[in-house]
């Protein structure tokens, strides 16, 4: 029977999963679990989802997993594909690398390299999720406190009018992003530890931005304690820019309005080209960049956590979005066929965190080392821009590929 006719009393004997946060991972991980035969109920603070965020690179290893769940058809005419990646030094615009994409991704990695606006791929995962009978989205509910007992787990909500809600199920899973109070009820510590660096963000429409920036290309300009990256995004029209920079400013959230004068003084000794796209954007928002070292648990008997709620991590490989669709696809396998049977899915989650807490981070770790590598200075930036200038133009790709090839789904789990 096709998942928009399912019946109700079918529906209500499937097994329950509540799912606390409704971004890129939280609708995701709605989709895999209702794929795998749960019912789910899929509760955000928020009102309304908005368009909030940067434009975000889809790698391989999570398009293949849209793919499988329905989405990465709905991002064919607002997803770019990029033909490649410059690398630049910011001094001079000398190229040091260039790794060409196109037929290469998808024989290396059978999936393709895209890069998109993050309020297009939350529209593409929502316009699914409300499509399908067997999720429920409620918004306006905060999370407030969990009751874990051996049959059921509660999590009680309030509305913003004051109204509280208790919500029961089998499973709950904590998708609430970075500042997640799920974490926290979970019994671990919040993600406090400032990385010292602050991300800005701008969109620029195509027709302000300079030529050599509307390009199908991923550009990366290397500079002392600073990059830059740029790229074409909702089909070409407008060119999402993100600036990096060594900097003490702290505060949650990722809407904070940031000063151009801060980024012009900032970018002042860089090439032109990349000072007249910085010039070009006619406002920015910055946030502050939270990094936590990894945890050796992220599960109890009935709750766990995905997404930055479980492992927050640097944004140097751009694999923030695509660990949290990883996150989503390979909880999803686990769970199938598994029900409410507390016993089997204690099993499944503490399955789901030893194939998952090791992966990220790892990724966690060579985040942290990229970083280390863009923001050189003085010999260490000399000798990273030599080795970057004779390798050949694939190194990256290969250097990555045990990112790329990846599949968080577990066969026959």
């Amino acid at each position: 029977m096709p998942e928009d006719r399912e019946r109700p009393d079918a529906l209500e004997a499937k097994p329950h999963v509540l799912i606390a946060g409704a971004g890129i991972g939280g609708l995701s991980a709605a989709l895999f679990a209702a794929r795998a035969g749960w019912r789910v109920t899929l509760v955000d603070r928020e009102p309304a989802l908005q368009e909030a965020g940067a434009g975000l690179q889809i790698s391989p290893n999570a398009a293949r997993l849209l793919a499988g769940i329905g989405v990465l058809g709905a991002l064919d005419d607002i997803a770019v594909e990029p033909n490649g990646i410059l690398v630049h030094r910011a001094s001079d615009d000398r190229i040091l690398t260039h790794a060409r994409f196109g037929h290469r991704i998808l024989a290396k990695f059978g999936a393709p390299f895209l890069v998109a606006h993050r309020a297009d791929l939350q529209r593409a995962l929502l316009d699914k999720v409300e499509a399908h009978v067997a999720i429920t989205l409620k918004l306006g509910l905060a999370l407030q406190e969990i009751h874990e007992r051996p049959e059921v787990i509660e999590a009680d909500f309030v509305a913003a009018d004051g109204t509280p809600l208790r919500i029961g199920a089998d499973l709950l899973v904590g998708a609430d992003g970075l500042w997640s109070r799920a974490r926290k009820l979970c019994g671990l510590p919040s993600p406090s530890r400032y990385s010292g660096k602050t991300a800005w963000r701008t969109l620029i429409p195509r027709e302000e931005a300079p030529l050599f920036a509307r390009e199908p290309d991923i550009h990366l300009w290397l500079g002392a304690n600073a990059h830059l990256v740029h790229y074409p995004v909702r089909g070409g029209h407008e060119i999402n820019v993100v600036a990096i920079i060594e900097d003490d400013w702290r505060e949650e959230g990722w809407s904070a309005p940031g000063s151009p004068d801060v980024l012009a003084s900032r970018f002042a000794g860089w090439h032109a080209r990349a000072r007249s796209l910085i010039a070009a954007a006619e406002s920015w928002k910055r946030w502050a960049l939270v990094d936590r070292a990894p945890e050796t648990r992220w599960s109890r008997a009935r709750m766990t956590l995905l997404g930055d709620a479980a492992h927050p991590m640097m944004p140097f490989l751009a694999q923030g979005a695509s660990q949290a669709i990883e996150d989503a696809a390979c909880l999803g396998s686990l769970i199938a066929g598994v029900g409410a049977d507390p016993a089997a899915l204690a099993a499944a989650l503490l399955r789901y965190d030893r194939l998952r807490i090791p992966r990220t981070a790892r990724i966690q770790k060579a985040a942290r080392s990229q970083g280390r590598l863009y923001h050189a200075t003085g010999l260490q930036a000399r000798l990273r821009d030599t080795a970057l200038s004779v390798l050949p133009g694939d190194a990256p790709l290969e250097r990555f590929g045990w990112i790329y090839r990846h599949d968080a789904r577990v066969p026959g789990a």
